[in-house]
């Protein structure tokens, strides 16, 4: 069966391929630098605030000048710019500037230590992980909130299935567009290669290794024992410019065919291989669904099923519905007790008040960025015909329905994002230039408008040569919402199918249908098909659909997949994104970093060192004395231990879908699960 092979080829593929993320230049802190006359030894920055592209943080810093031994302990505090690379997981610290620097315990040399240390920023190495910061983010900034938006939440049809299945969704009432030269018409709003020969009264269904067939789109499907020939004629056109997979070359799976399902509305499929088999999770009255690739679970008190889709929780009486979409706090209190161990740990940050959820609201907000070259960055937006524009609900903007491109016109011009950039015009064809300011109004877009993502598209700053920008996961779909982070927006917006030749059809982001599966490593959530099988197109209907952020492709996720889905500026190709370079400058040696002395700053801004017995505070005289602990101290002790930890799995692991093995400890008194 096609569905065994797709999983044995994901079982080999995929450890090889997460495997391949890049370690990083961020192995050990704290690090040491010779510059002019000092030896300064700085300690991983704490992390004050972080919003937008501009960080700011606190160090602990040793400085020994040359000749002298003595070892002079104290403080820095700096701001930045911040490149991130989610890829790689990596954090450049650029443009620092240096604050303020204190040695409380050095008064007569301070002035010179000042001196010497904003002089040796330029040899600092700018590296730090992005899982150190994260760490340090989750226990130590509980008190920050997120935006949060409240989306639809109504649930999908959802279909379930006892054998293998497969779900082809039509973006609303199919609309027809004839096959030149044949006697077939092609629903063109729909990725799938779907035709009807009306003279026949018969459909016809690209499958992959079979052509289905059916006397209407709802079915009943089957594989067609001799298709006309014609057909395969027609999907080497309509198929010509696609991307091809290596894994679809060899002889066809055995077995049969699955099952198909077509729906014109929103849908999600829900599949056993067979009846259900349940197994008990441990300390809870939930069983979970053994035999199926879906998040089904069953509550034994109540006697409901529950079902997560696209970070979503429904209930029913039965598998075959009614459905009703459930607030997660509304969930029974045994699913916080799930185990991160058990086979469904990853479904922890999909339950609002757990250590998982919080702390994927926090990575949530973090931005991937990128350097553009104002010169080399270009776009252009074709459009089928004349521009045609619809207003934007509640706002004086409206933006084009007729192209793949995603265009708004605010503010007396026209903006339009690709791949991350935001790029302004005075004309809705152009010419198009990278834009180095973006209205206010664009970002009170609402949910109800497809548009609604371009709100996590940001420009930081500019000069003459580049432009800063950045966005966070909700341009990829990953918003945040009833405490947690959910995939899309749950609306359903029409698509444009034009009336003439080549008849593109342009849809919008669909928020149903892929299974989509939250990864605090992938940036947001990763893709699993429904069913385990994919029967869809990159055609013009399919790009904004899936193809421009998500990049699918046709069987198991390969490299670019993977990029594409963790960072949209890997899809620029040229000169128009600068390339990123981790590599540290300056002089920095790992060698006697055992011995040094584990330093903190307080928020007092004074130098604390802890010790086997306890914690000490430097006093002016260069004394340490034994000092009470306090809950920021332990925050900030734990959220170094954390950031190596989660440093060393993500190295060990790539962006494979999941989530932390290890978690950060709630000092809020959140509900729970996953507490190690």
């Amino acid at each position: 069966m096609r569905f065994l092979k797709l999983l044995a080829l994901t079982i080999v593929v995929l450890p090889l391929l997460f495997a391949q993320a890049q370690p990083g230049g961020d192995e050990y802190w704290p690090k040491e630098i010779e510059t002019g006359n000092i030896h300064l030894v700085l300690y991983q920055p704490q992390v004050d605030s972080w919003k937008g592209n501009r960080i700011e943080a606190r160090s602990a810093v040793i400085v020994t000048f040359k000749g002298d031994t003595t070892q002079i302990f104290g403080t820095v505090s700096i701001s930045g710019r911040t490149e991130v690379d989610k890829e790689a997981r990596l954090v450049s610290l650029e443009d620092i500037a240096v604050k303020e620097v204190n040695f409380p315990s050095a008064s007569p040399l301070e002035g010179k230590l000042r001196k010497a240390v904003r002089e040796s920023v330029p040899s600092w190495p700018h590296t730090v992980s992005l899982d150190r910061l994260l760490a340090d983010l989750a226990i130590t900034q509980t008190e920050s909130k997120a935006e949060t938006v409240r989306l639809k939440n109504e649930p999908p049809r959802i279909i379930f299935s006892k054998a293998p299945a497969v779900l082809i969704l039509i973006d609303g009432d199919p609309v027809y567009r004839g096959v030149e030269g044949t006697p077939y018409t092609r629903v063109a709003n729909t990725p799938a290669l779907l035709l009807f020969n009306s003279a026949a009264g018969t459909f016809y269904l690209d499958g992959g290794n079979w052509w289905m067939t059916a006397p209407s789109l709802t079915g009943p499907w089957t594989a067609a024992a001799n298709p006309p020939q014609d057909l395969d004629e027609i999907k080497q056109e309509v198929t010509k410019d696609e991307e091809k997979e290596p894994s679809e070359a060899g002889a066809p799976p055995p077995g049969n065919p699955p099952v198909v399902y077509v729906s014109m509305v929103p849908a999600e499929l829900l599949v056993t291989q067979g009846d259900p088999a349940y197994a008990p999770i441990a300390r809870t009255s939930l069983l979970y669904v053994t035999n199926s690739d879906n998040d089904i679970f069953m509550d034994t008190n109540s006697q409901q099923y529950y079902v997560l889709l696209a970070g979503r929780w429904f209930c029913a009486k039965s598998l075959e519905g009614s459905w009703e979409w459930v607030p997660g706090e509304k969930l029974p209190g045994d699913f916080t007790r799930i185990s991160p161990d058990s086979p469904k740990g990853h479904v922890l940050a999909s339950i609002p008040g757990t250590d998982q959820a919080r702390e994927a609201v926090i990575a949530n907000q973090i931005p991937q960025t990128a350097t553009v070259r104002r010169s080399e960055a270009k776009l252009d937006v074709q459009y089928g015909g004349p521009p045609q524009f619809q207003p934007i609900e509640g706002t004086d903007m409206e933006y084009a329905i007729n192209t793949s491109a995603e265009v708004i016109h605010a503010s007396g011009n026209y903006y339009a994002v690709q791949h991350g950039v935001w790029f302004v015009a005075n004309s809705p064809v152009g010419p198009w230039a990278v834009a180095e300011m973006i209205p206010a109004e664009i970002y009170t877009i609402p949910p109800s408008c497809p548009l609604y993502h371009l709100r996590y598209v940001y420009v930081y700053g500019a000069t003459p040569e580049v432009v800063y920008v950045g966005y966070t996961p909700g341009y990829m779909g990953a918003f945040i919402s009833d405490g947690v982070v959910v995939f899309g927006t749950g609306w359903w917006y029409p698509g444009w199918c034009g009336l003439f030749p080549p008849f593109y059809c342009f849809g919008w982001p669909w928020t149903w249908g892929f299974g989509f599966r939250f990864s605090y490593w992938g940036g947001g959530w990763f893709w699993r098909p429904g069913g385990g099988y994919w029967w869809y197109h990159t055609t013009p209907v399919s790009h904004r659909i899936f193809s421009e952020h998500w990049n699918m492709h046709l069987n198991t996720p390969n490299r670019a997949w993977i990029r594409g889905n963790v960072n949209a500026y890997s899809h620029w190709g040229g000169n128009g994104v600068e390339a990123r370079s981790f590599e540290q400058p300056g002089r920095v040696s790992p060698q006697g970093r055992g011995a040094r002395p584990d330093l903190y700053v307080g928020r007092n801004g004074q130098v604390y060192q802890h010790r086997s017995d306890g914690w000490y505070q430097q006093n002016k005289s260069g004394q340490w004395q034994r000092t009470p602990s306090n809950p920021q101290l332990e925050q900030q002790r734990q959220s170094r231990s954390l950031g190596q930890s989660r440093q060393g799995e993500f190295q060990n692991r790539g962006q494979s879908p999941g989530i932390p093995r290890t978690m950060a400890p709630s000092w809020g008194g959140g509900r729970g699960g996953g507490r190690r």
